[in-house]
């Protein structure tokens, strides 16, 4: 919708609970995980009126009226798309405020590029369900035991093995060559005007994000290249990096689990739905990065699970991406696929059951690593410099454990791969304890209270400043304005703060690299929580004058006591 981004929308869409929008005018009761009631759109006496939180919809099978809580407001009471959304948005404290203009206009760009993505992905679902040409991947879908209820639910097309079937498609449509070029769909001819299909000859699998369809994957299946695997390229509507596929379908499953399953291909996520792991994304033919990470946890994900395929390369792939986890705290656990077996493989060899199985037997992702470095190990009869390289080694792994106790039995497991004293890997593991120093001479005591050098109180408000700033440029605005900054006494989150309010003079703000540029990992940590908290319950413009006032009250407080022991000091230091 114009003036209103697709991340706003997903945002409101997500915040809104769609039961209390309902409720306000419906009378509903609890039916097992739903609520039903007598529907407001037809007379009726028996309910047939359901509304599903797990999916955020309405649905009526007496006249078939559905849609999500904006649908509802809006046949309800008559309003347009912004009148509903707008109403939604003030009650659950999310800003949706027009862009800029120079923004307006990437955004509707990006709805343009949107549009012939899905008329490319039209084109796709016809030769694959019309068209004698696409028998070769209906056959291949069946091979994979993937259901046409499924492939059409996913919308999966085919991109008949010719130079530019949907090129001249799409110009018969009216579509522009460099829109086409723009969204990735077309390549220019080298040696004459126009332009030839990314995708021939390949099972094409779109990419959705925020209801609509942003790439497309390809699955090779007639013709040569040395891609079995094709994606779109990055565009103005996309990034590999930046966007996980089969999200918009999982995210209820995530939230109501807080579990999400990552997996490595395309086919691997879709086989896994099919067969009812509801959870299950992959990435979008690059590497795990922390950027997939937060979408997931954005998403409600508590916990992440691995379930890679079992060859050389998927254990490759499982180790760095529990290497990711580690280094941002985020608890993981592996399951490698027994026999080298794709995990679609495995679901439809053992069934839903025995597969939930598996993954409740799942492998911490800090063992995982553990075993895979303890796998080089010599052994007993390694020379000795070679079990202390091993003691190094897994080192970061032991000490990020989650527990004394996994810190413990890990320390056991490595002293008893090396054959060598659990005391003094444990030792070794801790590093050089601190020589004792003389005690410093005992000091007057005073009864003035003592001042940390950091407040807790100080750094959680200044967290939550920044965070407030790096939303939106109307935040940022009111932080710049309430002149707190200049009270801020952490450097590092000052500095930061700094940079949102200058990006928001400019008319945008990167929030994502002002994260990455805090040095400090606990800080950094504690700057993702307070933003996902802020996701959660909301923010508005009176929340953050409070925390501005508050904030203000504790640096005001802090600096008068500061001032008092300041004093003391000097008098107990005065020639008498």
């Amino acid at each position: 919708m114009a003036g209103i981004s697709d991340e706003k929308l997903q945002e409101l869409r997500d915040r809104v609970d769609v039961v209390a929008v309902v409720q306000r005018r419906v009378g509903l009761k609890k039916s097992g995980r739903d609520w039903k009631g007598l529907c407001p759109f037809h007379g009726e006496k028996t309910p047939s009126f359901y509304v599903v939180p797990d999916k955020k919809i309405f649905h009526c099978f007496g006249c078939g009226a559905t849609g999500d809580a904006i649908k509802f407001v809006m046949q309800l009471d008559g309003k347009s798309f912004r009148e509903a959304a707008e109403q939604l948005a003030t009650e659950a404290g999310v800003d949706l405020k027009p862009e800029d203009p120079e923004e307006a206009r990437r955004s509707a760009h990006r709805a343009a590029l949107a549009e012939v993505n899905e008329k490319a992905c039209i084109f796709y679902e016809r030769v694959l369900w019309e068209h004698p040409r696409g028998a070769v991947a209906r056959d291949h879908l069946q091979a994979r035991g993937i259901a046409v209820e499924t492939a059409k639910a996913w919308r999966l097309g085919y991109a008949p093995d010719l130079w530019d079937s949907l090129s001249k498609s799409l110009a018969r449509g009216k579509v522009g060559v460099r829109l086409v070029e723009e969204a990735g769909l077309g390549v220019p001819r080298k040696k004459q005007q126009g332009l030839y299909d990314r995708f021939r000859g390949r099972l094409i699998i779109p990419i959705r994000e925020s209801g609509r369809t942003v790439a497309f994957g390809g699955r090779l299946l007639e013709g040569k290249s040395d891609a079995k695997y094709l994606n779109s390229p990055d565009t103005p509507l996309y990034t590999k990096g930046g966007i996980l596929f089969a999200l918009d379908k999982a995210r209820e499953a995530i939230r109501r689990e807080g579990v999400a399953l990552f997996v490595e291909g395309y086919f691997d996520a879709i086989g896994l739905h099919q067969a009812g792991v509801q959870s299950a994304v992959a990435t979008c033919g690059t590497a795990l990065t922390e950027k997939h990470l937060e979408i997931v946890q954005r998403a409600g994900a508590r916990e992440l699970i691995f379930v890679f395929d079992g060859d050389a390369a998927g254990l490759r792939a499982a180790q760095r991406a529990s290497e990711i986890a580690a280094a941002a705290s985020v608890p993981a656990r592996v399951l490698v696929p027994p026999g080298g077996e794709d995990p679609d493989e495995t679901v439809l060899r053992v069934g839903l059951k025995g597969f939930r199985e598996l993954i409740a037997s799942a492998q911490p992702a800090l063992e995982f690593l553990l075993d895979r470095a303890l796998e080089t190990a010599g052994g007993p009869q390694a020379a000795i410099e070679e079990r202390v390289r091993v003691v190094d080694a897994v080192a970061g792994i032991v000490r990020a454990a989650p527990t004394a106790l996994a810190r413990d039995l890990y320390v056991e497991k490595v002293a008893q791969r090396i054959d060598a004293p659990v005391d003094a890997v444990r030792l070794a593991l801790e590093g050089k304890r601190p020589t004792k120093k003389q005690a410093p001479p005992v000091r007057e005591r005073t009864s003035a209270p003592q001042v940390p050098p950091e407040n807790l109180a100080l750094v959680r408000e200044e967290l939550a400043i920044l965070a407030y700033a790096m939303h939106s440029t109307e935040f940022a605005k009111v932080v710049e304005d309430s002149g707190g900054l200049a009270r801020f006494t952490v450097a590092a989150v000052r500095e930061v703060a700094e940079r949102a309010v200058a990006q928001a003079r400019e008319g945008k703000v990167a929030a994502d690299a002002l994260v990455s540029s805090i040095d400090s990992d606990r800080l950094r940590a504690a700057l993702l929580r307070e933003c996902e908290e802020q996701d959660k319950a909301g923010r508005s413009r009176r929340d953050l004058d409070l925390k501005l006032s508050h904030h203000r009250r504790i640096a005001e407080q802090e600096a008068a006591m500061r001032k008092v022991l300041k004093n003391q000091r000097v008098e107990r230091i005065r020639p008498r």
